[in-house]
Formats: C-alpha cells, sequence, structure tokens
C-alpha cells in the first residue's frame, strides 16, 4: 500500500476541523428560538395629535379583552427598525393599564424622532405584558411601509402622563438650568425617545455641551458632551 504524504493528513485534518465548525454553526442556529408573535389584534396607526394634518406620532393599538387581564398590568412596547439587515431598537415605552382603559390600549412613538433619526419603516415592536396571571411576550406586529419625511416634530408630545408642550418643557429646563447655576448654550435638539425629552445644548463661552434629560414626572438628569 502507498504510504501517504504528511501533506495529505494535514489536509485531511483541516478538512475535519471546518466541517465541524460548520457543523455546530448549524446546531447552533437551529437552538436559537424562534421569535413568537403574539395572539391578540393589534395594529399600527398615523396620529396627528396637534390636529394639522400632518402625522406626529406613530400609534400601536392592542386590543386586550378586559375579562382576560389583571385590574393593573404593564404593556412594554419596543419599536425597532431594519438598519443594516438587522432589527435595532430605536425607541421604547411602558404604560400601566386598568380596568377602565377599555379593550383597545395605545402606545405611542413620537414622529419627529423617527423623523430625526432618517429611519423609514416597515418597523417591528417587540411587546411585553406583565401583570397578576399575565406574563406574555413576543412580536406586536409590523407597520406599513412609513417613511420618516411623513412625520413632524409638532411640540406636543403624547406621554404616559398626558400630553405635554415640548416649548413648556424647554422653558422648565432653562428655569431649573439657572437655579443650578448651569450655563447652557444654543439648542441644537429637541426630542422625545424613550419616555422621555432630551435637549441637546452647545456649550456656553466655549465651555462644555449639555445633555439633558426630562421625564413626564419631573425628573432631570443631565451630562457634558463635547462636539
Amino acid at each position: 500500500m502507498a504510504k501517504k504524504s504528511p501533506g495529505f493528513y494535514l489536509v485531511f485534518v483541516i478538512t475535519i476541523q471546518i466541517l465541524l465548525v460548520f457543523s455546530l454553526s448549524l446546531m447552533a442556529k437551529g437552538a436559537a428560538p424562534p421569535v413568537e408573535s403574539l395572539n391578540f389584534p393589534s395594529r399600527f396607526d398615523l396620529v396627528d395629535a396637534d390636529y394639522n394634518g400632518t402625522p406626529d406620532h406613530l400609534g400601536y393599538f392592542l386590543t386586550l379583552p378586559t375579562e382576560s387581564r389583571p385590574d393593573v398590568f404593564w404593556v412594554c412596547g419596543e419599536l425597532q427598525a431594519m438598519i443594516n439587515n438587522q432589527w435595532r431598537t430605536i425607541d421604547y415605552t411602558a404604560r400601566s393599564f386598568g380596568q377602565e382603559s377599555g379593550a383597545e390600549i395605545a402606545l405611542y412613538f413620537y414622529g419627529g424622532e423617527l423623523q430625526r433619526l432618517q429611519v423609514d419603516g416597515p418597523f417591528r415592536i417587540m411587546i411585553e405584558l406583565k401583570g397578576v396571571n399575565l406574563d406574555s411576550s413576543g412580536v406586536g406586529g409590523f407597520s406599513p411601509a412609513y417613511r420618516h419625511d411623513l412625520f413632524e416634530a409638532a411640540d406636543v408630545v403624547l406621554t404616559n402622563q398626558g400630553p405635554f408642550s415640548t416649548g413648556q418643557i424647554k422653558n422648565v429646563i432653562h428655569s431649573w438650568a439657572g437655579q443650578e447655576g448651569l450655563a447652557l448654550g444654543p439648542l441644537e435638539t429637541a426630542t422625545f425617545t424613550f419616555d422621555r425629552w432630551r435637549f441637546d445644548f452647545r456649550g456656553a463661552s466655549g465651555g462644555a455641551g449639555k445633555r439633558i434629560w426630562y421625564a413626564p414626572t419631573g425628573e432631570i438628569n443631565w451630562a457634558d458632551q463635547s462636539y
């Protein structure tokens, strides 16, 4: 029998390693749990909160029969967009509801943030329902292919505590900054995302810029930022 050269065994070992890597990869993909969809009726719709004829929020409406839910429960919504061939989270909101809320409940995402990010639909929403004897999560649905320039950055924002004026919140921020001795330069960005406002100010007199977050509950946080 002809004697095999060392190169033959080297090629054989490398081939086995490649096959093993591909096998493990396929096994890992097969073991990944699928993303399930919720079994409740739902829909996306455009919302015009200031009634000027231009949408300013993306609304998500979920029908949850009153007899199948607790007296108080939470609905968390994670809005995602397809970016670089992957679903990326671009906004998030969480709201509590009670029996008085009715069968259809709503989550709102500020259209001004979609416009600022320049991301287009279809959007996907991941939903989590939490309450006594209620624990469900999964894909809540997909929106139509809404374009980001369909929305306007309206002054009114639909928060979990009701509608607010961004202009009024900006006045609150300036008043608070004056009391804190915090110097603010020109305002560059004002938006509402992840259940709170975000204001980006240029630095005053050559100082560091300021990023300030304001929650509808009145909580204020800030940080320096450089450009």
